[in-house]
Order: C-alpha cells, then sequence, then structure tokens
C-alpha cells in the first residue's frame, strides 16, 4: 500500500493479491477482489499537511 501528498491531494494506492489468495471472511467490505486500486482524495486549504500520519493494524489503514 502506498500514501502519497502531492500538492494537496491525498492518495492512498495499493493491490490485492489474486482471488484465490484473499480470504474473503476476513474483511466487512471489499471493494474489489483483487488487482490494483487507487483513490485521491483533495485536502482542505487548512489542512496541517505536516503533520499527517498513516498507519496499518490488522489491515486497516487509518490516517490522521
Amino acid at each position: 500500500m502506498k500514501v502519497d501528498l502531492n500538492k494537496g491531494v491525498l492518495t492512498i494506492s495499493g493491490e490485492r493479491k489474486t482471488k484465490d489468495e484473499v480470504k474473503q471472511e476476513d474483511y466487512n467490505k471489499i471493494e474489489t477482489y483483487f488487482g490494483k486500486f487507487s483513490r485521491s482524495f483533495t485536502l482542505p486549504d487548512n489542512a496541517d499537511i505536516e503533520n499527517i500520519e498513516a498507519k496499518s493494524d490488522n489491515g486497516v489503514l487509518e490516517v490522521i
């Protein structure tokens, strides 16, 4: 998984393993079962970009 910040746009991207390697019962919601994914968010002008933190715990990504 990759988290990138460029010109006020936060992009989260990555790639899931093939369908056979993903255990569906481990997830509450899955947008895609396998393959590449990317989501971008435009941050507000008052966002404190110097203090953005990201952590992953047990398969859940949290961005603060």
